[in-house]
């Protein structure tokens, strides 16, 4: 038995230094809108996501230990499936992380990053 029983997500947060280049990143790129100004952030929604996105400013870049660091990735739906959102995204010159692949037609994905170097993920139908 587990200590606690999580029945789903409340908000994800991303944590940026900048939090005007974030969120500019949010909604120009991946369609958020900002539906809420909530110190020291903004709430943003997406049409069709279930999950709010909370973006915190003012948020230094920390550094891990070692030679790997880790970090939490976001994995979203693209409508316009996987190659569209790669084809869209090689377009503007984003940083990628993970090329796209296509795994027998029947799942791809791609990963890239945001502004703080927050890593997204584009996965599902080709």
């Amino acid at each position: 038995m587990s200590l606690l029983n999580i029945n789903g997500f409340n908000v994800l947060t991303v944590y940026a230094t900048d939090l005007e280049k974030s969120v500019n990143f949010y909604t120009d790129i991946l369609g958020f809108e900002v539906a809420q100004d909530m110190e020291p952030g903004k709430l943003l929604y997406s049409k069709g996501a279930e999950t709010p996105l909370y973006i915190e400013g003012g948020r230094t870049r920390g550094e891990a230990a070692g030679t790997s660091n880790t970090c939490m990735a976001v994995c979203l739906n693209c409508a316009d499936g996987v190659k569209g959102a790669h084809d869209a995204i090689v377009g503007a010159d984003i940083p990628i992380v993970q090329k796209y692949g296509d795994f027998e037609g029947e799942f791809a994905g791609i990963q890239f990053t945001d502004p703080d170097g927050n890593i997204i993920e584009i996965a599902g139908k080709p």
